[in-house]
């Protein structure tokens, strides 16, 4: 009877979502099916009941994609800007014994903004959406689950993959142990000119937290990978990895940062299971001096060794970021990084700087009518030792004027 009720309740969220894939508003549909379920609780406490047999929620997602800077031909209007929207419904059964959660959203704005206003349009809505179904379970210290999330290839958060997990949590005062085996793909159209990637994993996770103390965490996964439809001249991978991975993370009110160390060892099973090792070390952190700046700097530094080549190839990175909001009205931002790949070989010597800034500017409120300015400008650098024609620099800026209704 719970697995009946359990999947009407997933039926019913999905037909709730139905009319944002189409096209409708997400707040209305929420209005709309908030005020359904609470009339549902309402009659329940009238029978005589402490509290209801299952809570319904729901609540409109949003994700808006990282830019960089944008060239003029490539510029959309602002209410025209890449983004998801969507809607979650989430139930909680038996007094939070037992949840369930639907999600569906899709993509809207993007380059296509002005293809979508010519009449008779039409467009694979598929590509650009995203459905996620998830599971959880708690007794006591106990916490298990399942999720289930499948996006398509135009999707703007974590497109072009499915991934399918199980996975349960034991947590004993300061000690968490997390586990959990799942498979992911991508290629959802199982479209035959292109690769799909089937890879399956299994993990492990040790956890020891305690307040005003570093975090400390170990974990241990195994990760197998397998090519599928293979295009005509696109040779297959099998390959098997093992990553051991150790992490330290200490938060304060005015900094944070987080240093972790992984080492991997990679088999190549069409090569008689020929190995590769690789560590990697990444430190990010983040410090408020005042609470109007927030710095971010990021390190990370691949070393790979290949057995059946001798070929070592390291990898350095660092990234520098800053955010400083003086006011409401006035928010500054730059960013600087840089990329190299160096093999012992002398086939790949190749490095990447780059560095975005934006200034906006707040201008005045008018009649309920806003005005923001902005100067955005972006400068990046390739430069490859190992073939010089290759090089590219690219320079941009944008000057940028929206007015809109309060």
């Amino acid at each position: 009877m719970r697995i009946l009720l359990i999947l009407i309740l997933v039926v019913l969220s999905a037909l709730l979502a139905s009319p944002l894939m189409a096209g409708g508003d997400a707040d209305s549909v929420a209005q709309r099916g908030s005020s359904w379920f609470t009339g549902q609780e309402q009659q329940a406490g009238q029978s005589g009941t402490s509290s209801p047999l299952y809570r319904t929620t729901l609540t409109p997602t949003f994700f808006v994609p990282p830019t960089g800077p944008t060239r003029l031909r490539d510029l959309t209007p602002e209410t025209e800007r890449p983004r998801t929207q969507g809607i979650l419904a989430s139930t909680t059964w038996l007094k939070g014994s037992f949840i369930t959660e639907t999600e569906v959203a899709n993509n809207q704005g993007g380059s296509g903004w002005l293809d979508s206003k010519v009449p008779g349009y039409a467009r694979d809505d598929a590509a650009g959406r995203m459905m996620r179904i998830g599971l959880t379970g708690v007794n006591g210290s106990v916490r298990y689950g399942m999720t289930y999330r499948i996006a398509g290839q135009t999707f703007y958060n974590g497109g072009d993959q499915a991934v399918r997990e199980m996975w349960g949590e034991w947590k004993s005062g300061l000690t968490t142990i997390r586990s959990s085996v799942g498979q992911q793909w991508n290629n959802v159209a199982g479209d035959m000119t292109r690769s799909r990637f089937e890879q399956t994993y299994e993990r492990v996770a040790l956890m020891w937290n305690k307040p005003a103390w570093p975090n400390l965490s170990l974990t241990y996964s195994r990760t197998s990978l397998a090519s599928a439809l293979d295009p005509v001249g696109v040779a297959p991978q099998r390959t098997a990895n093992h990553l051991l991975e150790a992490a330290v993370v200490y938060n304060t009110a005015r900094w944070n940062a987080r240093l972790a160390s992984s080492y991997i060892v990679g088999s190549d099973l069409l090569r008689n299971g020929a190995e590769s090792r690789v560590n990697l070390q990444i430190v990010t952190a983040s410090f408020r001096p005042i609470n109007t700046l927030t710095i971010s700097p990021t390190f990370a530094y691949r070393a790979e060794q290949q057995d059946w080549s001798g070929v070592r190839i390291d990898s350095p990175s660092f990234s520098l970021s800053m955010q400083y909001k003086q006011s409401r009205r006035l928010l500054i931002t730059a960013m600087g990084n840089y990329t190299g790949t160096r093999s012992s070989d002398g086939l790949i010597d190749a490095g990447t700087v780059g560095g975005m800034g934006s200034l906006a500017w707040d201008v005045q409120e008018f009649h309920h009518w806003t005005t923001m300015i902005s100067l955005e400008a972006g400068y990046n650098r390739l430069t490859n030792r190992a073939a010089p024609s290759t090089d590219t620099e690219d320079l941009s800026g944008l000057l940028r004027l929206v007015v809109a209704s309060l």
